[in-house]
């Protein structure tokens, strides 16, 4: 469900994973604290409200359960991602740098979630010596 979701209104979410934030229309200071787009701020709470990924409560927006499970759900993904090119960019050191075999092995085993970074250690001191 994140991915339908735009730039500012995951940036809300993850601003409502740590506190509850004051509604943009009784407080707009505190949207321009957090640096939330001003220009779309009412839009994405009408949005996300009518989701059910955050609720209006008095003057107060806060997350609801189903928001927690999308913003987990993004901030997975976006791990996913990062993970993925650190295994790659393994990948090219190792090319570039033939004698770094053992090491980025181990990086990319570790990122991959293959190994623990016990496991991952163990494997470059075995190599190391």
């Amino acid at each position: 469900m994140y991915s339908a979701l735009s730039p500012s209104q995951l940036q809300l979410l993850q601003h409502l994973m740590l506190a509850e934030v004051p509604r943009p229309d009784t407080d707009p200071v505190s949207v321009a604290v957090r640096d939330l787009e001003e220009a779309s701020i009412a839009d994405d709470v009408r949005t996300l409200s009518w989701m059910g990924l955050l609720e209006v409560r008095g003057e107060r927006l806060a997350i609801t359960p189903r928001g927690r499970a999308v913003h987990f759900e993004a901030e997975c993904a976006v791990l996913s991602t990062r993970l993925a090119e650190v295994s790659l960019f393994a990948d090219e050191l190792q090319r570039r740098t033939p004698s770094l075999s053992a090491e980025l092995h181990a990086l990319r085993q570790l990122a991959n979630g293959a190994w623990s970074v016990t496991q991952a250690m163990a494997h470059v001191e075995r190599w190391s010596h």
